[in-house]
Formats: C-alpha cells, sequence, structure tokens
C-alpha cells in the first residue's frame, strides 16, 4: 500500500464528459468558492480500491463550468474512462485554519445535542440546498437543520467531538 492510499482523501469534485479533441475534460467542483477546485496541484481518482494521482496542465471557465486538461492525457479516449469519477485530494493540502474554524468535514461523526443539552444523534453528512448547507443528523430520528454559524451552529467541540445547535428535538 502507498502514502496516497493510506493519507485520508477528500472528494472536492466529479469529472464529467469529454470537451474537444485534445484531451480536456469538464469537471464539476463541489467547493465553495467553485474555483477553489483548481487551487490544489495534486488531484487522486480512485482505481480499484487504491488511489491514483493525476494533475492538471490546463484549465478554464467554460460557461456556468469548468474544463481540465490533464497531464498525458491528449484525446476524448484517453479521458472518457475519467467520466463520473471524484475528485478527491489529501487532507493534508487543505489548509490551516484559525483554532475556532473548521472545515465541515471534519464534523462528521460529532455527535449532536442542541442548546437545552438534548442529544439528537450523529452528524452523518450534509446536503447542499441551494442557499446553503444542511446538517444532517440522525439518531432516533432525522433533523436536516441549516449550517449557519451563530444562528443554529452554536458551537462546536473538537476535543470532545461534538456539536450544539439551536434546534428543538421535536422539530
Amino acid at each position: 500500500m502507498n502514502k496516497a492510499d493510506i493519507e485520508q482523501k477528500i472528494v472536492i469534485g466529479r469529472f464529467g464528459s469529454p470537451f474537444g479533441v485534445k484531451g480536456w475534460i469538464k469537471v464539476q467542483s463541489f467547493t465553495k468558492p467553485e474555483e477553489n477546485l483548481l487551487t490544489y496541484a495534486d488531484w487522486y481518482i480512485s482505481e480499484r480500491d487504491s488511489w491514483s494521482l493525476i494533475k492538471h496542465d490546463g484549465l478554464a471557465k467554460h460557461g456556468k463550468g469548468w474544463i481540465v486538461h490533464l497531464t498525458g492525457y491528449d484525446s476524448p479516449e484517453a479521458v472518457r474512462f475519467l467520466v463520473s469519477l471524484d475528485i478527491a485530494i489529501a487532507r493534508s493540502d487543505f489548509p490551516p485554519l484559525a483554532e475556532d474554524e473548521f472545515y465541515i468535514n471534519d464534523i462528521v461523526g460529532f455527535s449532536a445535542i442542541n442548546v437545552e443539552g438534548v442529544t439528537l444523534g450523529v452528524v452523518m453528512g450534509f446536503l447542499d440546498s441551494g442557499a446553503h448547507e444542511l446538517l444532517v443528523i440522525t439518531g432516533e430520528k432525522e433533523y436536516l437543520i441549516p449550517l449557519i454559524k451563530d444562528r443554529f451552529l452554536k458551537a462546536v467541540d473538537k476535543t470532545k467531538q461534538q456539536i450544539t445547535v439551536d434546534w428543538d428535538a421535536d422539530f
């Protein structure tokens, strides 16, 4: 197993369809803002339970999305096998944060309590509502709570691996 397989990967985008005749391919960014996808030089794709490094050497805005040229991929046939594959980066490539900041991926698995101290469940992931991200918390029931810091998300305790939300357990 190589170092790339051991290190945690975070999915930040997905390949779309080939574009043009010179090996360009459309990409969908999951980052906010979308262009942050392009700031990472080392991308990884999952192949048969292993991660493979892939590099880009050309990037362009195209309509509402992005197109990219990958090093060594010079025809539509060469990039065709990438269609619908996720683009990931190494967690260690994320920029460092201030003490009171966090990446939303880091709170998946944290327990969730409300301001009254009632345990709601565990943070299972996120949904994009269009307006903002929603926390998906699963316990005795499922909660979809807007991820709005200070309004609904009151605290993140990294040591306890717990978040506090302003949300009624009966809602």
